[in-house]
């Protein structure tokens, strides 16, 4: 009995190392920093917005973002490139030639703009997105 209890008590240490170093994110390259933006797409600026495919560039985030509309929901991306992070050049920008992609203009790594995922490397890191809200009318709220 002594032995099963051993053996029982030595697996839960095992379990709770797992569990504590399966819980460790890994650390994301672009900074996390704080975003809570509303843009109102009745404004000139933001009228690509008003239908689907459209996209802008609006400050905030790390380096910039660009909010792409994907039908009714909005998605929003850190322009940081996460490859080579601390180049302060590493930044993405909307391909002219395909307005599904997004590449870094350092790298060449490009990033789906529906996703933020990575297409192409180097980059290994997805974009940071930002959580949307749409009221259905002109606001779109971009936060984390």
């Amino acid at each position: 009995m002594r032995q099963i209890y051993s053996r029982l008590a030595k697996s839960g240490v095992v379990f709770l190392c797992f569990l504590f170093t399966s819980c460790k994110e890994d650390t994301h390259p672009v900074p996390n920093v704080p975003v809570n933006i509303s843009i109102n797409l009745d404004l000139p600026s933001y009228q690509p917005l008003n239908a689907p495919g459209g996209w802008v560039y609006v400050d905030g985030g790390s380096r910039g973002i660009v909010v792409y509309r994907n039908f009714d929901e909005f998605v929003a991306l850190d322009r940081h490139s996460t490859y080579n992070s601390d180049d302060p050049n590493a930044i993405v920008m909307v391909d002219s030639n395909n307005y599904f992609e997004l590449v870094d203009t350092t790298s060449g790594s490009r990033y789906s703009i529906t996703s933020g995922v990575v297409i192409e490397g180097p980059a290994t890191f997805a974009l940071r997105r930002y959580n949307t809200t749409w009221n259905g009318s002109y606001t779109v709220n971009i936060y984390n």
